[in-house]
């Protein structure tokens, strides 16, 4: 029966289930360089991580785009769908880490693109790097020879960074227009599928170090674990680094400010998971209400840097009152 001869109800109900499709998640096996490229890093301060992170060459397009093309009638009453959906529906994204090599990101659902996004749901899988996959720098990402941090945390930045910035665009350039914000943005760390993922040693020795100097007071996290599943705690490993290395961001301190405004700015609340179930949640809203400013970053001018903070800070939180920086449970297991 053609589409245009069905009741309206189950036209829009097809509409929208196109509009929801979620692609497949990509296999390391069948991806290949050719579709991907690397987006070079705004901040000079991060060369490392040049040909780390692999985003798609093409914008994802929503497919009812492609049904929007069969006659005027079916595009007015898609249009008429698209804006029942909402200004900030929920996306899904799919990382893919080929450990202690790069960062495979691939855009899963986009139902429609606009500036601010709702509930971001964020996948995490650890694979090891195929041979077709390996890059030709093979130099150790958890080793620093300046006093920065390892390449290990600028690719994970730079992949957040660039998100924020760019959104699901594959643009070649970062957006320095305000960039896309997330009400809630949940980050899922998968276990690992694949056997001899493990020991992720120097991953557990930065992220206790990070521990050391971030806004966490305690850890909970039982370093001498044992379990049998070692995919599992791959997973649980991962998270961790990830929470550390964002609470230090968000401790906006004299190394991360510059840095660590963007999560601010950008993003109302964040939860990490792991195997889908919630394992911490940051309390964005908590943090920057707490967050002060700090003397070390440049004690020659403290006065006129406070000033600065104080107003990036009122203005900050003009823009998440806004635009409705608020946490979203919807995507909530």
């Amino acid at each position: 029966m053609p589409l245009s001869r069905l009741p309206r109800e189950l036209r829009d109900h097809i509409y929208t289930f196109v509009c929801f499709t979620v692609r497949d998640e990509p296999q390391p096996s069948t991806c290949q360089k050719e579709d991907r490229r690397t987006r070079e890093p705004s901040d000079s301060l991060a060369p490392v991580i040049r040909d780390r992170v692999w985003v798609e060459r093409r914008p994802i397009h929503n497919p009812l785009l492609s049904l929007m093309l069969v006659n005027r009638q079916v595009y007015q009453e898609a249009q008429d769908v698209l804006r029942r959906i909402g200004d900030s529906p929920d996306y899904v994204l799919d990382v893919m880490f080929l450990k202690d090599e790069a960062l495979w990101p691939t855009w899963l659902s986009v139902p429609k693109l606009g500036r601010n996004l709702g509930t971001v749901y964020t996948q995490f899988r650890i694979f090891h790097v195929p041979d077709h996959l390996r890059t030709d720098d093979g130099g150790d990402l958890y080793g620093s020879e300046g006093p920065g941090p390892p390449p290990i945390v600028w690719i994970f930045y730079h992949l957040l960074s660039s998100f924020l910035r760019n959104g699901p665009l594959a643009t070649k350039k970062d957006d320095d227009n305000g960039g896309f914000t997330v009400r809630t943005l949940i980050l899922d760390f998968l276990p690992a599928s694949e056997k001899g993922i493990l020991p992720l040693a120097s991953l557990i020795q930065y992220f206790k170090e990070v521990d050391d100097i971030s806004a966490s007071t305690s850890s909970d996290f039982d370093w001498k674990q044992n379990t049998s599943d070692e995919g599992l705690l791959a997973a649980e490993y991962l998270a961790h680094f990830i929470k550390a290395l964002l609470l230090r961001l968000l401790s906006l301190g004299p190394l991360t400010i510059k840095y660590g405004r963007i999560l601010y700015e950008n993003v109302g609340d964040i939860e990490i998971w792991v195997d889908g179930h919630t394992k911490w949640r940051l309390d964005i809203p908590k943090l920057f209400s707490d967050v002060s400013f700090d003397h070390g970053i440049d004690t020659s001018h403290v006065l006129k840097n406070e000033q600065k903070f104080q107003h990036w800070k009122e203005v900050t939180s003009r823009r998440r009152a806004d635009i409705g920086l608020l946490p979203d449970v919807s995507l909530r297991r």
